[in-house]
């Protein structure tokens, strides 16, 4: 949203988070101008790049129709992040997975699936023609599946990784166990040459 250079796009992104957040609730541009045309940190930008000009209604349609839609987007996609979480994992290994940290690959996963469900439901919203829908619901079930796949090769890939490792570990000692009547001491035994 920092990318939008109207005089609600540079304020700062906390006050943009709170405005957004208001016009969410469904706050009237009646009581939300004022309280933002008199916070100091808006005074201040207005005053430095809009010649103290106020946020007018005029700003405020444009950036519902602009900003706070990427916002609302925004707010969807880590709904559906929040959504798929909880029912995918128990929570045990929510917890787990919460403590380790998501991996980098997981976490670009996990949002363009999100992503992708946002997109395709819009595109299906708008087609009529069914033989078009089948369509595009065959292509949408088949990138999904494709991204399952992938998802499903990187588990399989840990725990191949874990099961070597494990291997590895028993192989080591099978080669280098201490008999049992020998005591632990860095000593040689009796009849060694020292």
């Amino acid at each position: 949203m920092s990318a939008h250079n109207g005089k609600i796009g540079r304020l700062p992104g906390a006050i943009r988070e709170q405005l957004n957040q208001r016009l969410a609730d469904g706050e009237p541009a009646r009581t939300a101008l004022p309280w933002l045309n008199a916070l100091p940190e808006v005074q201040s930008v207005l005053a430095a790049q809009f010649a103290g000009q106020p946020v007018s209604e005029t700003n405020l349609s444009r950036w519902r129709t602009g900003g706070y839609q990427l916002w609302l987007q925004e707010q969807e996609r880590r709904a559906i992040v929040r959504q798929l979480s909880a029912e995918v994992q128990p929570d045990e290994v929510k917890a787990q997975a919460e403590e380790l940290g998501a991996t980098l690959s997981k976490s670009f996963s996990t949002v363009f699936l999100a992503d992708f469900a946002l997109a395709s439901r819009d595109v299906l919203l708008h087609l009529e023609d069914p033989l078009e829908r089948l369509h595009r619901i065959r292509g949408i079930l088949r990138t999904l599946s494709q991204q399952r796949r992938q998802d499903y090769l990187a588990k399989r890939l840990t725990l191949d990784q874990a099961r070597c490792e494990r291997e590895c570990l028993e192989e080591l000692a099978k080669l280098a166990p201490l008999p049992a009547n020998r005591p632990a001491t860095n000593d040689p035994p009796s009849g060694e040459l020292r």
